[in-house]
């Protein structure tokens, strides 16, 4: 009863989204380098939901670019959406779901003959397409991440004052993941990966993106 509600509800939402329309707005391809191949059919379900965190954070980033990209005009920054547009966060993570993402995302939408999202069949390899997929249902709860601002706050300072020292900037990595710990999808994805987490990834690269984990967390905290 629960997956019928959704679906019912998207199709209403993707009704009212024709007063977004895609307007001129280009598909983009996305550079997919570092993530491992996938054979050459197109996999059923996202083969990165389970993925090892290595894996896991690199679909992450290849997917925020692809989205933001591609998406963001009408399904909104950060996967949220204003209303008008389906909410992707809530899109169940599992079969089902993975199931009428591949069909939007490979075929697009029509209505009344009008285009009101292209298809990206062709345009984004099965890398992307799932890169994508991971980054939206691995958000959490905005609102749960708002009422972390206080720590989110404290650790970004704690990283800017170390910043000059890569060693001890890295070594806040291990804090910077405790505290993402907890975090619960709206998709019912396995794990959420918040600002905590890709802060933490991001100092745990070789070399390590200081300056990079720094504007993540800033930008969480302006949210």
């Amino acid at each position: 009863m629960r997956k019928a509600t959704i679906w019912a509800g998207f199709g209403i939402i993707l009704g009212a989204a024709a007063a977004l329309g895609h307007g001129d707005t280009a598909p983009q391809s996305v550079d997919t380098t570092g993530l491992p191949e996938l054979p050459q059919d197109m996999a059923s379900e996202n083969p990165w939901r389970e993925a090892d965190p290595a894996v896991l954070f690199k679909a992450v980033e290849v997917g925020a670019k692809g989205f933001n990209s591609n998406c963001a005009r009408c399904h909104g920054l950060g996967a949220i959406s204003g209303g008008l547009a389906p909410d992707l966060r809530y899109l169940e993570a599992n079969a089902f779901g993975d199931e009428w993402y591949l069909d939007r995302i490979l075929h697009g939408y029509e209505q009344n003959g009008a285009v009101k999202m292209p298809p990206f069949e062709g345009i984004l390899n099965q890398q992307a397409i799932w890169a994508i997929r991971t980054y939206v249902e691995t958000r959490a709860d905005e609102t749960a991440i708002a009422e972390q601002k206080e720590k989110l706050t404290e650790l970004r300072d704690k990283l800017a004052a170390v910043a000059y020292d890569p060693a001890t900037a890295t070594a806040l990595a291990l804090e910077l993941s405790a505290a993402g710990e907890g975090f619960e999808t709206l998709s019912g994805a396995p794990r959420a990966v918040t600002p905590f987490d890709e802060a933490a990834w991001q100092l745990s690269s070789n070399p390590p993106h200081i300056k990079a984990a720094i504007e993540t967390l800033s930008a969480a905290v302006r949210n």
